[in-house]
C-alpha cells in the first residue's frame, strides 16, 4: 500500500469531506463498467486513494455507501430539474438532459439496468424513493404547465410515457441494438431528442383533454 495514502480518519472537517467526496466519485467510476455486485469496497478505497477501512468508517459498508451515493446524485439531479423548469421551452429541455445524462452517466443507466429494475432491495428501494417517486411528483406538474393537460391522472399518465421514451432505450439496450438497429449514437443525437419532443406534444400534449371519459 503507498506510504502516500491517507490511513486515518482526519480530524479536520474539510478533509472529511474531502475523502467521502473521493470514495463517492470512486464509486460512480467504478459502475461506468461494471454492475454493483461486482464492485468491492478495496477497488473503491484504491481508486479514491484510500485505506478501505474508510469506507467502513464513514458509510458502515458498501451498501450504505451506495446509498450515499444515490443520495447525492438524487440532490444534483433534482436542482437540474428545478433549473429546467424555468427555461422557455422545459419539456423540450428536460428531454435533452435526461438522454445527455443517461448517455454520458453510464453509472445511472447501469444502476438502472443492472440493479434496480428487478429487485426489491433495500438498495433499490432507496433508488425508487430518491429518483421514480420524486419524478413522478415533478414531472406531471411541468407537463400541466406546458401542455394543453390540465386533468391530474392524464397528466401523470404523460409523464409517465414520456420518461418511459427516454428511459426504455436504455434499460432494453441490447434488444435495441440487436433487434432495431438503434445505436447509442443514435439515441444521443439531436434528432432523437426531436423524435422523442414531437410524439409526445402531438402524442399527448395536444387537445388531450377534449374527449374525456
Amino acid at each position: 500500500m503507498s506510504k502516500n495514502r491517507l490511513r486515518g480518519r482526519p480530524t479536520d472537517l474539510n478533509k472529511q469531506q474531502l475523502q467521502k467526496e473521493k470514495l463517492l466519485s470512486a464509486t460512480q467510476e467504478l459502475l461506468a463498467s461494471k454492475p454493483y455486485i461486482e464492485v468491492t469496497i478495496r477497488e473503491v478505497a484504491e481508486r479514491a486513494g484510500l485505506n478501505s477501512a474508510m469506507v467502513r468508517y464513514y458509510f458502515d459498508n458498501k451498501e450504505g455507501l451506495f446509498l450515499a451515493l444515490l443520495e447525492q446524485m438524487s440532490k444534483q439531479h433534482f436542482i437540474n430539474m428545478t433549473q429546467i423548469s424555468e427555461q422557455k421551452d422545459p419539456i423540450k429541455h428536460f428531454i435533452q438532459f435526461m438522454l445527455k445524462m443517461l448517455t454520458n452517466n453510464n453509472s445511472f443507466a447501469r444502476l438502472i439496468h443492472d440493479e434496480f429494475a428487478h429487485s426489491n432491495s433495500k438498495l433499490s428501494n432507496a433508488f425508487i424513493e430518491k429518483f421514480p417517486k420524486r419524478m413522478a411528483k415533478f414531472l406531471p406538474q411541468l407537463v400541466k404547465q406546458n401542455t394543453s393537460i390540465t386533468d391530474d391522472r392524464k397528466a401523470k399518465q404523460a409523464a409517465f410515457t414520456l420518461v418511459s421514451m427516454i428511459v426504455m432505450p436504455f434499460i432494453g439496450l441490447s434488444v435495441r441494438k440487436k433487434a432495431w438497429g438503434i445505436s447509442d449514437d443514435e439515441i444521443a443525437s439531436n434528432q432523437w431528442a426531436e423524435h422523442i419532443y414531437s410524439s409526445f406534444i402531438f402524442g399527448f400534449g395536444k387537445n388531450v383533454d377534449k374527449n374525456d371519459n
